[in-house]
Order: structure tokens, then C-alpha cells, then sequence
């Protein structure tokens, strides 16, 4: 330092302070040594800073020891085995230590979720990175003694790691020392988790009754989803979808009867699969119906059978009703305007009336209907409701009455 154009007889005040550690073992984990780092070039700031150097120079031994013992009382598992300090304005120091007892050797690390299927448990494990290999590093070496200091370093390394890649859960991780150290992360979920799975099979062509073995199968499957955060359900939607998918289509409908299956996945705390089935050649279904509240003809049976060649449909409607004892037959086309919209005419016997008729969709479970009986000029209106892929329930205006009508489809 010059004052004055005139040298310092004391010398230069100490700047900065450097610190340098290292182990006799020869490994300190990186994040315990910025830890101890951090706190030990605090400790020897508040010591040596603005101190002249001539000053520390004549009584380095006293400080030396000084510097030892804050040391040993700073860190945790670690003493201090020798320090050199190079004094200046920018002071370098540099400490060798040593673990007290065994130090951390290896590492086993499991991951605790909870009551979560196998399959959502195999999901989030996609999602967990390099979360062994972050660990390893800032465990393995270190001195046992130094875990409780070390554990919140790894409780924050590790929820930074997972922030980014698994955000619908919160991990706590529980650490019992051992030249074996033994981490357990548990994953715990939080925001709203999925509490009940259903799958429903949809066809126009084919009677869902033939796919009741596969919805069997994918109830089975859903069902492990439940658990599951909502918000990580809908994160790997596309994913679960692709693998169903991929299920289906090495499936026997569709390598051997060129049967389409589709599914689609509605996420939330109901969770449903649609499975939408239908042949590429062929219509084949069926179904019953009771009426509530009309007098004639309130029962009835229907059989459709056909062919399918993409938006056309030519198919012939059967209807038979078992209180006349009567059969009608209808040759029909249909023709899929939309995804949601079906528009088509119908030639009835034997009594030879003209039909049309627009079917549309409403959502995934509402259905509306309009027939007109262009011979005689009557007008049927309908609104129904999917209570599942076997039963509808099904409110009927005609042009003199209203009725209930339960249908039943096989």
C-alpha cells in the first residue's frame, strides 16, 4: 500500500481470501465441498480481511492454530489435518482434511411410491433421469459423520433434478449412513389424482359384445392408472395411447378381419378409455328396445347387416316385433357427413314408405335423432344418453305422443 507516494511499514491489508481443500481420503462429493468451501472462505474473511499482511506474517502460527479450531467447529464428519496460508492482499489458503471414522463407499438408492400400480410406477420411472448418478456424486466419499449436514444438499439437488422432468411430485429423500449408504426417495403426488377408470367399446358396425374379453383386459390396465396425479396422466396421454395403440393393432380383429380400433383417452379423476371399433368392410349388430308410455308395438328387436366402404354405408335394417309376430324389413343408405353428423334415406316393408333420417352426435355420450316418414308426412324426434356401450336410454317426440324408450345393443 502507498500513502502518500510513501510505502507502507505495515505492508498491505488482506483483499480477498481463497480457499483450497482437500482430503486425505482423496475425495470430498462437489456439494459438500462448496458447502464447506462457502462456509470456511466466510469464517476466513471475517478473520483476515483488512488485515495487514506484515502483521499476519509475524504471527502465522497463532493464526494458523485459530484458523484450525474455526474450522473444526464449522465443519461436521471433517477435522482439520494440516493448512498453508499464502499471505497478500489476495490471500490463498489451502487445508487438508480428514473424515472422522469410514466414509461413504457405495451407494444403494430405491425409490419409494407409495400404493402406485407397476405400470404408473414404470411410468414415472421414464421420468427420473439421472437421479442414482446425482446422487452417487454427492454422497460417495463422504465422511458418515457429515450426513446430517449433507442431506438437505441432496434433498434440494434432487428436487432441482426433478423440477423439470417429474413436477407432479414432491421427493423426500431419508439417507441411513453406512459404508453402504442406503437413500430412499419417496415420490410423493400432489394435486388432484385420478380415482376411478372405465373403458367403453363404440361401434356402428360390429356388436360391442364381441370385444368383451378386450374391455375386460383394458379395465385391468386403466385400473393402474388410479393414484396417478391427473396432471401426469394427461403429460404422458399420447404416450399411453401410442401403447394402446400398438396393443390393438397386432390384436386378431385386426390382423385377420381388417377391423380399425381406436383409442382415446379422457383424462381426469374419471378416467375413460373409448375404444372406437369398427370394420372397414362389414356391418353386423343388433339390439332391443322396450317402450315406456306407448301402447303399440312398445317392444321390439333389430339386426343390421351390410357393408361398409369408407363415409358409405348400404345395409338392411330387420325389425321384428314379438306382440304382432310381425317382420319389416328396411334397405338402407347412410352416409357420414362428419365425425359427429350421419344423414341417410330408408325404403320400409312391406308398407313401401320412404324414410330419411340425420343422426348426430352430441359429445361422447348425447345423441340426437330426427326421421322423417316422407310417405305419410310424420316426424319422430329423439334425444339419447349413453348410460353405457350396451344400454342407451332414449326420449322420443312423435308428431301425436312421447315415450321412454330403454334400448339394449349386443
Amino acid at each position: 500500500m502507498v500513502t502518500l507516494g510513501i510505502p507502507s511499514v505495515y505492508g498491505a491489508p488482506v483483499q480477498t481470501v481463497d480457499v483450497d481443500l482437500h482430503s486425505t481420503t482423496g475425495t470430498i462429493p462437489a456439494a459438500l465441498k462448496t458447502r464447506m468451501v462457502a462456509s470456511i472462505q466466510g469464517a476466513a474473511s471475517y478473520i483476515y480481511k483488512g488485515k495487514e499482511d506484515s502483521y499476519i506474517k509475524e504471527s502465522i502460527q497463532a493464526y494458523e492454530k485459530a484458523t484450525i479450531d474455526v474450522v473444526d467447529r464449522i465443519l461436521y464428519g471433517y477435522t482439520v489435518k494440516s493448512i498453508s496460508m499464502d499471505i497478500g492482499e489476495s490471500m490463498y489458503m489451502r487445508l487438508t482434511l480428514e473424515p472422522y471414522g469410514n466414509v461413504v463407499q457405495s451407494i444403494e438408492t430405491k425409490f419409494n411410491y407409495g400404493n402406485i400400480s407397476p405400470y404408473g410406477q414404470s411410468l414415472i420411472h421414464r421420468d427420473i433421469g439421472n437421479v442414482k448418478p446425482r446422487l452417487e456424486q454427492i454422497l460417495l466419499g463422504a465422511s458418515l459423520e457429515s450426513l446430517g449436514w449433507i442431506t438437505p444438499l441432496a434433498q434440494k439437488s434432487i428436487r432441482s433434478e426433478l423440477e423439470g422432468t417429474l413436477p407432479e411430485f414432491t421427493p423426500q429423500i431419508d439417507i441411513v449412513g453406512g459404508e453402504l449408504a442406503k437413500a430412499t426417495v419417496y415420490l410423493v403426488p400432489h394435486g388432484n389424482s385420478v380415482h376411478r377408470t372405465d373403458v367403453a367399446i363404440h361401434s356402428n358396425t360390429l356388436p360391442s359384445a364381441l370385444f368383451y374379453n378386450m374391455r375386460q383386459y383394458y379395465e385391468k390396465k386403466l385400473q393402474q392408472l388410479e393414484g396417478l396425479p391427473v396432471s401426469f396422466v394427461r403429460r404422458h396421454q399420447l404416450m399411453i395411447e401410442s401403447e394402446i395403440q400398438e396393443e390393438l393393432n397386432i390384436s386378431r380383429g385386426v390382423t385377420q378381419f381388417g377391423v380399425t380400433m381406436t383409442p382415446e383417452l379422457q383424462v381426469g379423476t374419471d378416467t375413460r378409455l373409448d375404444i372406437h371399433v369398427d370394420s372397414s368392410k362389414y356391418i353386423l349388430r343388433g339390439e332391443g328396445y322396450l317402450d315406456m308410455g306407448r301402447g303399440v308395438d312398445s317392444v321390439g328387436l333389430r339386426v343390421y347387416t351390410g357393408v361398409h366402404r369408407g363415409p358409405h354405408d348400404w345395409y338392411l335394417e330387420t325389425e321384428f316385433l314379438p306382440n304382432r309376430l310381425k317382420w319389416s324389413f328396411a334397405p338402407s343408405y347412410g352416409y357420414q357427413f362428419s365425425k359427429d353428423t350421419k344423414v341417410g334415406y330408408q325404403y320400409s316393408l312391406p308398407n313401401h314408405h320412404h324414410h330419411g333420417f340425420v343422426y348426430q352426435n352430441i359429445g361422447t355420450r348425447w345423441n340426437a335423432r330426427y326421421e322423417r316418414d316422407i310417405t305419410a308426412k310424420a316426424n319422430e324426434f329423439a334425444l339419447s344418453y349413453d348410460v353405457h356401450e350396451y344400454l342407451r336410454l332414449e326420449y322420443v317426440w312423435g308428431d301425436q305422443d312421447r315415450w321412454l324408450r330403454l334400448i339394449g345393443r349386443i
